[in-house]
């Protein structure tokens, strides 16, 4: 059965296909192209059908007006230009059928090219706008060198520019002033850009020929000298009417006196900051990639949640707050609104942004001013910042300015596939089980990865999240961890109580009590407000918690999402509440875990399960990828890795499947030889085995009478596997760094 996703590829690549064939340089108008393709498919239209009746998600989109939607991803790519309603393939579009002749695969890779420009939109967005100051001015400039200037893949940007054709997108050139930078054209390509060089007074005819376009070298100039003579610095590149503005509630305080920094620097010197104690040098870039790996870099000793957390409010202020945007931040009850006006900067072991405060001398009681639900967003706690934008045009209202914030888009979302990149990220030979994770999802929105310890369920969990949540992954993914304290209070929402504020800060010994969003509250308030993104909500250790005490009311809504409840403490106005759409969640539960129960009947009922086990696909072959690419990273030769590792991990668990036959409950699973201290240098083996393989294998064996060491011992292992130990100096040289770490 197609999915949505089959279809609008196959329609996409036909598409691409005809223009190749029949319209190469003119191009055609998308209303003869839709015709031509039906008149070559005609299976298509019956497909749809089919795809959308069988699809989890409503989707009302005629099917031709969501193909052309859809097409954005190849424009974004550079595989297509659209303009006064014509379609037309360029050189870089044709490149892909060839290299991708395969519908589904060449949809896919549009897709991740996609993804890979909306991470940059912004950046993309400058630099495209500082070449539209160029024309007349007579010059030219490196491609290369605008990405740098803007934080920006120049393998994005030069692709973006071929598809959307902005002003002065001919005047991004090579660095010897090549028309193309060595991508693919058709001849008619080079023509054009031969054609507008020349109007501009900048084609070099000596050094051109019929293959090969080039501007005059002396023409070129300096990125940053463009910039200064289109006076169009980089803080002033989109001006505030060109930005969507979204909402940001920030906080923070003085670290000494704990006074609220709106009292003071912030008020004083016009701007924000983010004391994250994350400088420019440890992050490798922007993206919310390298934000999150600079936060485990730096925090390792943290929880995954609070590194979540950590990352998310970096990745916010340095990524997604933009120019023009609105943001709130509180001292006491006064509540100060202002607009941001510069990029994010590091200075003195702080991230900053400049910030024009609008009510400085007036603030809003964001008690009596604020609507209900801003208010109780502002006196969540949790977060240095907090995204509100569905309430940006009521506080732009009430500061005095004209709303103009963006329309969200209404949804309704949709589930990408799994792809292959995914697939190689998690060391699995193909997309077919992760596909089967997103099928279930569509099916029933509550998906549980279950298997023994080491088979990687967390990170899996996390890694399809964040596939599936895409872009906005950093704010759309949550991770909490159940355990036998765990309460509906803590996870959906429950009364805290909190000390009374003066108006000048000071706590006036007053107890009061406040109802509190716990992390399910938060995200599916944004998923509603969001109902065309997904969220993803990841439960680790799902079954250490008393679920049908955690869950309480909402038990029937994980079933029944389209159906609304009232809560218990009466937080939905009487309304009722539900479980948006858009919100999936995905367990993770340790089937070994002897001090945690099953779930019964009807929350199994409730969700899909899918195993990860040592023994069987996807797992079964994941160690043995992950060394091959290790030690191709390394420089060698991945067919010829040491598979020792491989061997160790395969007979322990066959000596488990002996010594409980009919029980797979209990393996060891491979994460235990992907991690560093498994490969830190001589012992590194030894290390591992005596602090984590044995200690694991003794608690599995407690009781039972089995000499653990005699039967699990390393060297007993390597012994009939015939692995060599290594060599008699080198492991006593490592038993001497361990008895005496001093004299290293």
């Amino acid at each position: 059965m197609p999915t949505i996703s089959t279809v609008v590829a196959q329609t996409l690549h036909k598409a691409a296909t005809v223009l190749r064939r029949d319209a190469p340089q003119d191009g055609m108008v998308f209303g003869e192209l839709w015709d031509r393709v039906h008149a070559l498919s005609p299976q298509l239209e019956a497909d749809w059908a089919s795809a959308v009746r069988e699809s989890p998600q409503a989707n009302n989109t005629p099917f031709k007006g969501y193909v052309n939607r859809n097409a954005s991803s190849l424009v974004r790519a550079g595989w297509l230009y659209r303009g006064n309603r014509r379609w037309q393939l360029t050189g870089l579009g044709l490149d892909a059928l060839d290299r991708w002749p395969d519908p589904v695969d060449f949809y896919g890779e549009a897709g991740r090219r996609y993804r890979r420009w909306e991470r940059q939109q912004q950046s993309v967005s400058l630099a495209a706008t500082a070449l539209e100051q160029l024309p007349d001015s007579g010059h030219w400039v490196v491609l290369e060198e605008l990405a740098a200037e803007f934080g920006v893949d120049p393998g994005v940007l030069g692709p973006v520019l071929r598809g959307t054709r902005s002003p002065g997108w001919y005047l991004a050139l090579g660095e010897d002033g090549q028309a193309g930078a060595r991508l693919p054209m058709w001849p008619f390509e080079r023509d054009q850009w031969r054609a507008l060089l020349s109007e501009e007074g900048l084609l070099d005819e000596g050094r051109s020929s019929l293959d090969t376009v080039r501007a005059l070298p002396d023409r070129r100039l300096p990125v940053w000298e463009a910039l200064v003579a289109a006076k169009q610095p980089l803080d002033e590149a989109v001006t505030v009417d060109e930005t969507p503005r979204q909402l940001w509630i920030i906080r923070g305080v003085d670290a000494v006196t704990g006074v609220p920094l709106i009292r003071g620097p912030w008020r004083d010197d016009s701007m924000v900051t983010l004391d994250a104690g994350f400088p420019p040098a440890s992050l490798a870039g922007r993206d919310p990639g390298s934000v999150r790996r600079a936060v485990e870099t730096a925090l390792p000793t943290a929880g995954p949640a609070r590194r979540e957390d950590v990352a998310r409010e970096l990745d916010a202020f340095l990524n997604r707050m933009r120019k023009g945007d609105i943001v709130l931040s509180t001292d006491g009850f006064e509540t100060y609104v202002g607009v941001v006006r510069s990029s994010a900067t590091h200075t003195a072991e702080r991230w900053e942004r400049r910030v024009d405060w609008r009510n400085l001398h007036k603030p809003l009681d964001f008690l009596k001013d604020l609507p209900s639900g801003l208010s109780g967003v502002v006196q969540d706690a949790d977060s240095q910042i907090l995204e509100a934008t569905e309430y940006a045009e009521t506080v732009l209202a009430l500061i005095g300015d004209m709303p103009r914030t963006a329309s969200l888009p209404t949804g309704p979302a949709v589930l990408p596939d799994a792809t292959a990149e995914l697939a190689a990220a998690l060391h699995m030979p193909d997309t077919t089980w992760l596909q089967d994770c997103v099928e279930l999802l569509r099916s029933t929105p509550q998906l549980i990865f279950h298997g023994p310890p080491g088979t990687g369920k967390t990170y899996t969990a996390l890694a399809l999240a964040r596939h599936l949540a895409g872009a906005s992954s950093a704010t759309n993914v949550r991770l909490v961890q159940f355990h036998p304290a765990y309460a509906y209070e803590d996870f959906f929402e429950g009364i805290r109580p909190r000390l009374g504020r003066k108006k000048d800060g000071d706590t006036d010994g007053q107890l009061g009590y406040d109802l509190v969003p716990g992390p399910l509250r938060k995200l599916a308030d944004e998923a509603e407000r969001r109902p065309a993104e997904v969220f993803v909500l990841v439960v680790d250790e799902i079954n250490r918690g008393h679920l049908a005490k955690i869950f309480g009311e909402l038990y029937f809504l994980l079933e029944y999402r389209t159906e609304r409840v009232h809560l218990l403490y009466g937080s939905d106005d009487g309304r009722g509440f539900r479980l948006p759409p858009n919100l999936y969640i995905l367990g993770t539960m340790n089937t070994v875990d002897r001090s945690v129960a099953y779930m019964d009947a009807a929350m199994r009922r409730r969700f899909s399960f899918m195993e990860l086990h040592p023994e069987t696909p996807p797992v079964q072959g994941v160690l043995a990828s992950w060394l091959a690419r290790r030690a191709e990273e390394q420089g060698g030769d991945p067919t010829a890795h040491d598979d020792s590792y491989v061997r160790l991990l395969g007979e322990i668990n066959r000596l488990l499947a002996e010594s409980s036959p009919g029980d797979r409950s209990f393996r060891v699973g491979p994460s235990y030889f992907m991690q560093d201290l498994a490969h830190a240098g001589d012992g590194a083996l030894e290390r591992l085995w005596r602090t984590q393989i044995i200690p694991l294998l003794t608690e599995h064996h407690w009781g039972d009478g089995i000499d653990v060491e005699e039967v699990y011992g390393l060297p007993v292992l390597r012994e009939r596997l015939n692995i060599p130990p290594p060599p008699a100096d080198d492991a006593a040289g490592d038993a001497d760094d361990i008895a005496d770490p001093a004299s290293q």
